[in-house]
């Protein structure tokens, strides 16, 4: 058990080089899309749409054949909008994923993350 804890702090230690000081992700392919997290490695390409998604595994291709608008879209959570995750601003707290639709919506999220998170 203590080895699996301490290979998660590692993985999460290294995500966290993967973002920028405030939080902004700018390398898409480091993030698993179906499970909104971050990811040491770049993830496997997936072609939805002629758009370009990230997953961590084969399960992921499945996922996102089996039910697209589930894995490819997700709601800003400052306007409330939905967003396509290939294309939204990407902002990563704890490990976890969120998407916008604009650099602004992203910038407020910043400001105080924990208020957003739900």
């Amino acid at each position: 058990m203590k080895k699996v804890l301490l290979l998660i702090s590692f993985a999460i230690l290294f995500a966290t080089f993967l973002v920028a000081d405030d939080g902004n992700v700018e390398d898409r392919s480091h993030v698993c899309m179906m499970q909104d997290m971050l990811m040491q490695q770049p993830g496997i390409p997936l072609k939805h749409d002629g758009k370009t998604y990230y997953g961590c595994c084969e399960m992921c291709k499945d996922r996102i054949a089996q039910e697209p608008e589930r894995y490819t879209k997700a709601v800003d959570p400052i306007s409330g909008k939905t967003v396509d995750k290939a294309e939204a601003f990407l902002f990563a707290h704890q490990g976890t994923v969120f998407y916008f639709e604009s650099k602004e919506t992203r910038a407020k999220f910043a400001k105080d993350p924990a208020k957003y998170r739900r």
